[in-house]
């Protein structure tokens, strides 16, 4: 995932001007995102940051402050980015991510990067952190500019996260095969085979064959990457110093989750989009995709169990919530699909709740519908109880 900004380095260079073109510190008004209310906090004294001299500055301290865990830690390692001359094979990149925020840390780097699901918008807000310590009282710093430029290019009419497949040489150099559109997208829908080439990935998926953990042998041939040398890694020290960053590991489990909440809130942006500017017509085709996607009616299958290495499939589910069985959407599945029950977790987020109410309105009763007609598995009417316990604003008709 490149967040916020992910571009080739060359395209980069011409685009570094934009950089001027900061937005103010955060104006006084209510906070519309996770970013926003963290900044209020540390305005109030709420809050308070720890520098670490000799650490990861302030990565450790802002991350507990947003609700995020350390093992959500993936690692891409192309040189793209704001920050993309940083970044390495040898020196990746580390995102951090919960629902609705992904933190992004470079080695070295000059400022931390911050994406945020923005409820009042309908789409994304952007942020950078200076990374070295302030004597005064920190401060986020909007962006706009310097990040619309790739995460544009998710083709939903809105900026979106972004998680994409791409093909790097050994210094990390990525190749596109169409300039024009350079990402290859991936999502929960994306078959395994066509998944994470300039990604650390580690854990276990049997015999299904991913992109992760090589670069191409030959930097003529940049897009013919080694064959089934990058499956089932468990340990990455001998990639790359993994005292750099906070986690030994690039969980195979936090990458598939990403994927999917990432094709969530890209749907959900580009339907907020329509909903001001499209056509009937094409808003319910949107939204019938973004049910289809959000019940996992185009998943592509597990064929075999994937079990990440690091802690994230336990601390991801214990948030929950969780009805009074105990059942929660963030159960995993991980042997023929990513999770236990049938309905995206996302309907908790930030990016569900900005939707415009009569949207919103006909999400929660296609998602009824859908789930209520699949009587196949018992999962999909465990699905709804579980939202018919836990979710204090969901229609009454969910019992």
């Amino acid at each position: 995932m490149r967040i916020p900004c992910s571009l080739p380095a060359k395209a980069l260079v011409v685009l570094l001007p934009l950089a001027a073109f900061l937005l103010p510190a955060l104006a006084q008004e209510p906070p519309s995102n996770a970013i926003e209310t963290l900044q209020a906090k540390l305005n109030s004294g709420e809050v308070k940051l720890t520098y670490e001299e000799k650490g990861q500055g302030y990565l450790k301290s802002l991350l507990a402050a947003l609700g995020i865990s350390q093992d959500s830690q993936v690692l891409p390692f192309t040189r793209s980015s704001l920050q993309f001359d940083k970044i390495s094979p040898t020196a990746p990149r580390a995102i951090y991510f919960n629902d609705d925020v992904a933190v992004g840390s470079v080695l070295r780097g000059q400022i931390l990067e911050f994406l945020a699901n923005d409820k009042e918008n309908g789409g994304l807000a952007f942020y950078t952190f200076d990374a070295n310590r302030s004597e005064e009282k920190p401060r986020f710093r909007r962006e706009e500019g310097r990040c619309s430029f790739c995460h544009a290019m998710t083709g939903r009419s809105s900026m979106g996260w972004m998680v994409a497949d791409i093909a790097a040489t050994a210094n990390g150099e990525p190749h596109f095969t169409n300039p024009s559109q350079p990402f290859n997208f991936t999502d929960h829908r994306t078959p395994f085979e066509e998944r994470w080439g300039g990604w650390y990935v580690t854990g276990t998926s049997g015999a299904m064959v991913h992109r992760g953990n090589v670069t191409a042998l030959d930097p003529n041939l940049p897009f013919d990457l080694p064959e089934k040398v990058g499956l089932n890694v468990t340990d990455l020290s001998g990639k790359f110093d993994i005292s750099q960053v906070l986690q030994p590991t690039s969980d195979i489990v936090a990458l598939m989750t990403l994927e999917h909440q990432t094709g969530v809130a890209n749907r959900i942006g580009g339907i907020n989009v329509l909903k001001r500017t499209g056509t009937p017509e094409k808003l319910d085709a949107a939204i019938e995709e973004l049910v289809t996607y959000m019940t996992f009616g185009d998943e592509a299958k597990l064929t075999a169990p994937v079990k990440g290495n690091s802690t994230f499939t336990e601390t991801f589910a214990k948030k929950g919530p969780r009805d009074g069985r105990g059942r929660s959407l963030r159960d995993f599945d991980l042997r023929t699909r990513l999770f236990r029950y049938p309905l995206s977790f996302m309907v908790y987020s930030d990016a569900f709740e900005s939707l415009h109410p009569e949207v919103r309105a006909k999400m929660w009763r296609r998602l009824y519908e859908v789930l209520s007609a699949d009587t196949s598995r018992p999962e999909s009417a465990t699905a709804i109880a579980i939202v018919a316990a836990t979710k204090k604003d969901r229609p009454d008709y969910w019992k």
